[in-house]
């Protein structure tokens, strides 16, 4: 019986993801020059968890990669290497390559990114480096004997399993791959010896392999990798003596097979004289458009093991094409081996001073033996087996893929024991209930009207706690959507050079899981605002008599039925006058409109599309893109967005948000014969329509004086082409909602009930409606659609347009109108 591994990838990816998160976390705390043993223990812990799950479900990439920085953990954690700043820097650094990697395999791709090999040339340098060797020694000298002061030594292995190896679960390409940690695979070549074909049985195994490893390790370690299978397997470890390695970089010139030189029969001369590996290189190949069958456009990385070889008895082989092709030939030293892609491009490369655009991509050097077992030079096997890993440079770079994103907000959520527990009690109390119910029904009489009446009072208050241990189920520690900025403020304030200190309050504070999903980007956007505009550079704090390290605090707390989210800085605040000054400029307002502006209404101006007070454009900000995107997001999620501030004290964001999106406290009201609900959050107030008050203006829009305001009024009847009670206005209800810091006046027949819906998104069960966010089963059975305010807005206003182009408003109440019909 097979197991299918794949349903077990879901939770891989989530223990994955928390692992990376751990990571970040505790290197974010830890002290290079003071290192907490159980930090780094936590930081080790982690990537082994990662390393091991990524190599059991068959990713290779994420494990080989996570293999390298688990070994200078390691070292860290033994107390055999220092580890400095920029050390914590590069493993942040391989933490999102890592997040990155899994993203990508989440996705459907191979995990391979540009990153990834770039880091793991870092980590080869950093392990393969004498500093590091020499810090190794000084810190650990009883095991200095231990090293090999002649250089790695070359291995011989021969390896021929039994038969039944594959059924016992044992796999020869892991442990090929574990050879391959050891040092060097210089070759691997396996000869079969395959039954006739009606012997022949798919899960017996019918290779033996010979394998040349160069490593300075000792030959148990070589052992105990085939320690589980030595029982059942033939195996041969021998140490080789006068073996010697050679390198060969071959790229013929384009018109080399003209000239009756055939790059095969070559590699053939020199598989005479030893063993030889051949890798090529397709980067260049064109498009089959422009394909000619007689030109060459591929070059050879080759790997030559022999006793007889000379560097005269290889440049013979190629005396016939030498004039047409740059040729490097470099010995390998008897010295600690270097990864192949860091080798042939640093040392061969460059001492044969070869131009560094000529050599082959490092994606395509650094392809390692193990994963693609190559046989014994029959050369064109093994050129074969080689292109596949050779890609092109143009397709290197590969778009994450968007099943991944979607995959982080769809996917499971952990709950306390606690929560189901007590969801478990009530479905109990539910259970006994409906029992008691049930047994009023089979015999039932007025006399016992009394226990009804008392059972179904007692199903309301069950159904009500039901109802709210399932919403808890679903909130989650606001610490989930806070953690990614330590990380970010720390970065940050690197590359602006400025000290910045996080506070983080509340973060135990509950939040809905989707909520908490898509508030994260506003907070984002919101924070790196906080550091690039508000704190000051150290030498300006300075001068305004404040420390030089700003801060910036996130606070969380509940507050009645919401949750309240400030994003706090220390830093210079807005400027009032200069917001004025460039929401003036760019046509926003006009200077009359501003003398009469509260701070609160010349801070909003920055919510405003394309507005940007920055003097310059950068990475972080300038564009004028954001902060509007910013408001519509969290009004999306029926929130509100406040900002106080102090010049030179610094600024508060404070975002109100409904603890949940499932559930909403809600106004019904009634058109006709029609019922709709307002979110109860964004209605100011509601009066009787009064004809006195109300105006027309230009364009055919009417306003009702509402003290000292316009507001423009929106009739419900008109923008959903419904029939009212009355068209009169003297017997409507206008209902003031607020709508982008303004005011809007809708007109209804009725208001109704108060009450807390159920949400039911209409666009899954129908289609998506202009004006609508969505609708809810009233108590009646009944369905009543809930109004979205910025929809009515800008169906109001595309028929405000249609009717009249020459509509333009200037009462204050009516700018978010106004600005939205234009």
């Amino acid at each position: 019986m097979t197991i299918d591994l794949a349903q077990f990838h879901q939770v891989f990816y989530e223990e994955s993801f928390e692992g990376l998160d751990v990571m970040e976390s505790a290197l974010m705390e830890l002290d290079p020059d003071n290192i907490d043993s159980e930090t780094i223990n936590a930081i080790f812990r982690a990537a082994h968890s990662i390393k091991g799950g990524s190599a059991t479900f068959g990713f290779t990439s994420v494990s080989e990669f996570t293999h390298d920085l688990e070994t200078i953990l390691d070292q860290v954690r033994a107390g055999t290497r220092k580890f400095s700043g920029d050390d914590v820097n590069l493993c942040l650094k391989s933490v999102d390559c890592m997040r990155e990697m899994l993203q990508l395999l989440q996705g459907g791709d191979d995990g391979h990114t540009p990153l990834s090999m770039e880091l793991k040339h870092q980590f080869a340098r950093m392990l393969s480096s004498d500093s590091d060797v020499t810090d190794s020694q000084e810190c650990a000298p009883e095991q200095a004997p231990e090293q090999d002061p002649q250089g790695p030594t070359l291995w011989e292995i021969r390896f021929t399993p039994g038969s039944d190896i594959l059924k016992t679960g044992n796999d020869v390409l892991r442990m090929l791959r574990d050879m391959g940690d050891l040092g060097e695979l210089l070759s691997v070549s396996c000869t079969p010896n395959l039954p006739a074909f009606n012997a022949f049985d798919a899960e017996s195994c019918y290779l033996s392999w010979r394998i040349l490893l160069e490593s300075d390790c000792k030959k148990s370690a070589i052992q105990e990798i085939f320690e589980w299978v030595i029982d059942e397997s033939e195996l041969g470890i021998n140490e080789t003596e006068g073996l010697s390695h050679w390198k060969i970089l071959f790229k013929p010139g384009a018109t080399i097979l003209h000239t009756g030189n055939e790059p095969l029969r070559l590699f053939n001369s020199l598989a005479e004289l030893g063993e030889l590996t051949a890798t090529a290189f397709v980067d260049k190949l064109p498009r089959l458009s422009l394909f000619d069958c007689e030109n060459c456009f591929m070059s050879w990385e080759l790997s030559l093991v022999s006793s007889s070889a000379t560097k005269e008895s290889i440049e013979a082989v190629f005396e016939w094409v030498v004039d047409d092709a740059e040729l490097v030939i470099a010995q390998e030293s008897n010295s600690k081996p270097k990864p192949v892609a860091d080798r042939v491009t640093k040392d061969v490369l460059q001492e044969q001073k070869v131009p560094q655009a000529q050599t082959p991509p490092t994606n395509v050097a650094a392809a390692s033996p193990p994963e693609i077992p190559q046989t014994k030079p029959q050369v064109a096997a093994e050129s074969t087996a080689s292109v596949p890993t050779a890609k092109p440079a143009e397709s290197a770079p590969k778009a994450k893929p968007a099943p991944a994103k979607k995959s982080a907000e769809t996917g499971s959520i952990r709950v306390g024991i606690d929560k189901v527990d007590n969801l478990i009690n009530m479905v109990g109390e539910l259970v006994i209930t409906q029992s008691m119910l049930g047994q009023l029904g089979t015999d039932f009489d007025v006399n016992r009207l009394p226990k009804l009446l008392e059972g179904l009072s007692q199903l309301e208050q069950n159904t009500r706690e039901l109802q709210e241990s399932v919403m808890r189920i679903r909130m989650l520690p606001i610490s989930f959507a806070f953690s990614r900025f330590p990380r970010m403020v720390r970065d940050l304030g690197q590359a602006l050079g400025k000290d910045l200190q996080l506070e983080m309050l509340g973060e135990h504070t509950e939040l809905d899981k989707t909520v908490m999903e898509k508030i994260g980007d506003p907070l984002v956007h919101l924070v790196r605002n906080a550091v690039d505009h508000g704190i000051e550079m150290p030498a300006d704090r300075l001068a305004k008599g404040k420390p030089a390290n700003g801060k910036i605090t996130l606070n969380a707390y509940h507050q009645g039925g919401n949750v309240v989210i400030e994003i706090s800085d220390d830093g210079k605040g807005l400027d009032r006058e200069k917001i004025i000054e460039k929401a003036i400029e760019k046509n926003l307002v006009t200077p009359l409109e501003c003398e009469t502006f509260t701070d609160e209404q010349a801070y909003d101006l920055i919510f405003q599309p394309g507005f940007s007070t920055a003097q310059a454009v950068s990475d972080l900000s300038g564009r004028g893109v954001g902060m509007d995107v910013v408001k519509r997001n969290i009004q999306a999620l029926n929130g509100i967005v406040e900002i106080r501030s102090t010049k030179d004290k610094g600024s508060t964001i404070t975002i109100r948000l409904p603890l949940t999106l499932a559930i909403l406290d809600g106004q019904l009201v009634r058109v006709g014969n029609n019922t709709y609900i307002f979110p109860l959050v964004s209605i100011i107030e509601s009066l009787h329509c009064r004809r006195e008050f109300i105006n027309k203006v230009a364009g055919g829009c009417n306003v009702f004086k509402l003290r000292d305001d316009y507001v423009p009024i929106i009739e419900l009847y008109k923008t959903f082409t419904v029939q009212p009670d009355a068209i009169d206005m003297d017997h409507s209800l206008i209902v003031v909602v607020d709508y982008e810091g303004g005011k809007v006046g809708v007109v209804v027949d009725e208001l109704l009930a108060q009450q807390q819906v159920v949400i039911k998104s209409l666009e899954q069960n129908y289609r998506r409606v202009d004006g609508i966010s969505g609708a809810t089963i009233l108590g009646d059975g009944t369905v009543a659609l809930i109004l979205d305010i910025t929809g009515i807005v800008k169906l109001a206003g595309d028929k405000f347009v249609q009717t009249s182009a020459r509509a333009r408003m200037s009462q204050d109440g009516l700018q978010g109108l106004a600005q939205l019909a234009s």
